[in-house]
């Protein structure tokens, strides 16, 4: 891993509609985790440029990558993912619209769009939730 990606900071959103599911996005090619398996079902988010807020990336990436216009409501924590030691801060975000304001832009990288509820996220993530994420979502 180069020493920018190390330096980098992803943000991502969780993001939940009113039937209180939570928005997750298929990668187009998943990414191997250290220990084995492959992030390829994610919350949406991105990694921060210099030229902007940690809060203005998450809101760009979620519309970019699902087509839903955000708001963030808080931060909700940061840790160093361990499979991927990659620095992250999840923040807990609201929709402006129930529908997407736009088409998926991101699609070289995202394959598929899904609303779950919070209890099924094991069905499709391989890696470990975030506890402070997984007390937001209450499972």
């Amino acid at each position: 891993m180069d020493n920018k990606r190390m330096k980098s900071i992803v943000t991502i959103g969780i993001v939940l509609n009113k039937k209180g599911e939570v928005l997750i996005v298929r990668r187009r090619y998943p990414e191997s985790l250290n220990k084995g398996g492959y992030l390829e079902w994610v919350f949406p988010g991105g990694v921060q440029e210099d030229n902007e807020s940690r809060e203005e990336r998450v809101v760009k990436e979620i519309l970019l990558e699902t087509g839903y216009k955000t708001n963030v409501i808080r931060q909700i924590h940061f840790r160093i993912h361990p499979d991927t030691f990659i620095p992250i801060i999840y923040f807990l975000c609201s929709l402006e619209s129930e529908e997407p304001v736009q088409e998926i832009i991101e699609k070289d990288e995202i394959a598929e769009v899904k609303w779950v509820m919070p209890s099924e996220l094991f069905n499709y993530f391989q890696s470990n939730l975030d506890p402070e994420v997984k007390k937001v979502l209450n499972i």
